[in-house]
Parts: structure tokens; C-alpha cells; sequence
């Protein structure tokens, strides 16, 4: 008979019941290894941007808008796809805070009317933003985007008493588009952004808001000028928070330009849980700024079922980022997609309330998505032709009024834009 020792189970049995040791043997370097990996891969981008750009921070070699435009797009892309595109979205949505600016929306019946009309103002908006951010300065696209939001924003520029864009709120919008995606991502990120990112998002942003006619005189460094795109954005930012100190108090075009975008994000809520996700709202304006919140007339309701608001907030952003970037970068910013027949039209990638200028694809139509839309009875993509599905040209966004409408204007503009030239900044 066999005896114990040679059967076997016997000569397996370390692996068949090992000890708690054995195990600590085994888990405690493949643990330590993974740790490694992670930290070598996940920060490889950063130290490969860091190692060619780190000069460009000095001014005699400051950093030039195409170089600004590549590291903006992998922060974009890449490396904080989600906590960027809602950080815009919110800069977005902080701008009509202030009731300068939310009485002309509300004036323009664009945002604050019907859902049809505050919907299609939604996707022109957030159309001409892809395109202007997402495709490189100089480019066609880009320039196209930045001189229809010219034209569009000329008609309203110091031309009416009293109902006009003023040069102060030109300069604050452009504040938060630059700024809150810095501060998003030091607040719910895994980590900060480095001064070469913080510079390259200011020389874009820089670039971008003199091809845009935004008034910097109002800084108190213009006149001396800045050295790089760092000392631009602490300027901003100083500058920004003192405006918006002044000048976000609580108004009732706020709260209707709050709650026609609030409707927008959650249209595909049940109408009856909407009261609820005002309050998750409010929340999140509380632990993003609680000026903000006053200022939207929303009340910060106490609530067994939310969380406190510094906990709501991080939440949504943290677990994406923890995503496959690939897909987070296709999900979150993603620019207008060209027409199969090269006419000049282009796509959005997702529906919002309404499906303006989607393609109507076999899996738009009939995919999870759309099965659960034909359950609403919302309209698909190719259900009605006032959404184009055909796309849109860049001359079409607007008010209906104006679709084709600037092309002489927008082609006198384009001069300036396209020669990109190197730093946007005068350095000392």
C-alpha cells in the first residue's frame, strides 16, 4: 500500500491548502509589481511631456500654439477624458450665474424657450465648441467654428443699449472654459496637472480667446504682458473669482436658464424623478460653489437618500476615469464626425432631448439606446427632417434665422486666423 507521503495529493498538497504565509509569499510581490506598473505606465505621458516641454516654460522658448494644442488634446483625450468634458460642461453652466449674462439668453428666448428651441441651441453650442477646441489652430474646421461664433456673438457686441455681451462677460466665459477643467481635475483626479500642462491650456486658451475677440485689456498684466501661459492663468483666475464675487448674485433669469439646461441633462430621467435631480443639482453646486447655487436660486434640501454634497460630486467623475481611456474618449469629447459623401456636413456623436444632426445609423435606430427611446416615444435620428440628419455645415448653426446666413463676414474674419504664428504671449 502506498504510504501518505508518496500519494498524490500528497506531493500538491502546499498548492490544494496553502498556509496564510505561503500566500503572503505569493500575493505580496505580484501586489508590489502591479503597483510599479501602474506607476510607470500611468504617468509615462506626463514625464514624456514633461522631458520635451520643460523649457517652454521660460520665455525664451516659450511654448507655441500647436505644441499647446497636442498636450491639451491628450488631457482631453487620454488622460482625463471624463472629468474634463464635465468640468466643461459645468463652466458652461456657471456663466449663466451671472445675470448679465443669463438676462440676454433669457432676451434671445434661444435657451430659456420651448425644449425644441433650447435643445437645438444646445447642440449648436456644444457643435461650434468641438469644433473650434478639438481640431488643430489654423485648420478649416477650427477656423470655420471660431468665425461663426463670431458672427453670431457680432449682432450682440456693444451694438444695443442694455441688452448686449459685455467685454467683462466675454472674459469670464472664456475664464471658466480655460480654468474649471484645471480644478476638476486637482479636486477629484488622481492627480494635479503639471506646469507644462498648465501652461499648454493657457497658451491654447490664450490663442483662442484673441482669435475670438475677447477683450484681455481688462487684465491688469496686459499692458506689460505675461511670460507664459502659467502666470496668464494665475492672472485669469485671480481676476475671475473677483468678478464672479461681484457679480454672481441670485436672479430669475439664472434660475430659468438653470432649469431649461438642468432639463436638457436629464431628459432621459422619468419625468417624475425631476424634482429629485434638482436636488442632486443643487448638491453638486454646493461642493463645486455655493455662490453658484445662491446665485441659481436652488435650495439645498437635506436628504436621507443624497449624500453630503462634498461626496456627491467626485463620485460619477472617479469611476469613470477609472474606465478604458479609448472608450472614455469616445463617450465623453469626441469632435463632429465628416459626412460619407466629403460635403462639407457633420455629425454629432450623441443625442441630447432631440436628435439634431445624428446620423441616422442602424444602430441609432435600433440599438439598446434607441430601443429604450422608442419606449419614451422619443424621436429617433431620420424620424423628422427639422433635425437634419443630414448633418450640419458650420454656416447653419444658430438661430434658424441665421442658418447660411454670414458667409461674407465669416470669410473677412478667417484672414486673421489662419497664420497660427508661436506664442500668443508679449514676454518680457
Amino acid at each position: 500500500m502506498a504510504s501518505i507521503s508518496s500519494s498524490p495529493r500528497n506531493l500538491f498538497y502546499p498548492f490544494f491548502r496553502p498556509t496564510l504565509q505561503q500566500w503572503l509569499y505569493l500575493v505580496i510581490p505580484v501586489l508590489i509589481n502591479y503597483l510599479l506598473l501602474v506607476r510607470l505606465l500611468r504617468y509615462r505621458r506626463l514625464r514624456r511631456s514633461n522631458f520635451h516641454h520643460r523649457d517652454q516654460l521660460h520665455p525664451e522658448q516659450a511654448m507655441d500654439v500647436l505644441t499647446a494644442f497636442k498636450i491639451h488634446v491628450y488631457l482631453i483625450e487620454l488622460e482625463f477624458p471624463s472629468t474634463f468634458s464635465a468640468a466643461t460642461t459645468f463652466a458652461l453652466f456657471k456663466a449663466y450665474g451671472i445675470p448679465s449674462i443669463s438676462s440676454l439668453l433669457v432676451y434671445t428666448n434661444q435657451l430659456a424657450g420651448p425644449p425644441l428651441a433650447s435643445s437645438k441651441r444646445y447642440a449648436d453650442t456644444g457643435a461650434l465648441l468641438l469644433e473650434a477646441v478639438l481640431n488643430e489652430p489654423g485648420s478649416g474646421r477650427s477656423v470655420e467654428a471660431i468665425t461663426r461664433i463670431n458672427y453670431l456673438h457680432g449682432r450682440w457686441r456693444g451694438k444695443r443699449k442694455g441688452k448686449e455681451i459685455r467685454d467683462e462677460d466675454m472674459l469670464y466665459t472664456l475664464s471658466l472654459f480655460a480654468l474649471e477643467p484645471m480644478k476638476w481635475v486637482k479636486k477629484y483626479e488622481w492627480r494635479e496637472l503639471s506646469m507644462v500642462e498648465i501652461c499648454a491650456v493657457g497658451t491654447l486658451w490664450k490663442y483662442l480667446g484673441d482669435a475670438l475677440k475677447v477683450p484681455f485689456d481688462l487684465l491688469p498684466g496686459h499692458e506689460k504682458g505675461w511670460k507664459n501661459g502659467v502666470e496668464w492663468m494665475e492672472e485669469l483666475r485671480v481676476w475671475s473669482e473677483g468678478y464672479e464675487g461681484r457679480y454672481m448674485v441670485p436672479d430669475k433669469s439664472n434660475a430659468a436658464l438653470a432649469d431649461a439646461t438642468i432639463r436638457i441633462i436629464l431628459w432621459k430621467v422619468p419625468r417624475w424623478m425631476h424634482g429629485f435631480g434638482k436636488r442632486v443639482f443643487a448638491a453638486a453646486m454646493e461642493g463645486n460653489s455655493p455662490r453658484l447655487r445662491k446665485a441659481m436660486l436652488y435650495v439645498l434640501l437635506a436628504s436621507p437618500l443624497l449624500p453630503p454634497p462634498s461626496a456627491l460630486c467626485p463620485l460619477p467623475f472617479t469611476l469613470a476615469t477609472h474606465r478604458d481611456n479609448k472608450r472614455a474618449k469616445h463617450r465623453y469629447f469626441r469632435k463632429p464626425t465628416p459626412s460619407p459623401a466629403n460635403d462639407g456636413r457633420f455629425y454629432l456623436p450623441r443625442v441630447r432631448m432631440y436628435p439634431w444632426y445624428i446620423r441616422p445609423t442602424f444602430k441609432k435606430r435600433w440599438g439598446p439606446s434607441a430601443l429604450l427611446a422608442r419606449l419614451r416615444d422619443d424621436v429617433l435620428p431620420g424620424d423628422d427632417a427639422q433635425f437634419m440628419p443630414e448633418g450640419f455645415a458650420t454656416t447653419e448653426l444658430g438661430p434658424r434665422g441665421l442658418m447660411g446666413e454670414g458667409y461674407k463676414e465669416m470669410a473677412e474674419d478667417a484672414e486673421r486666423l489662419v497664420d497660427v504664428g508661436g506664442c500668443p504671449f508679449v514676454r518680457v
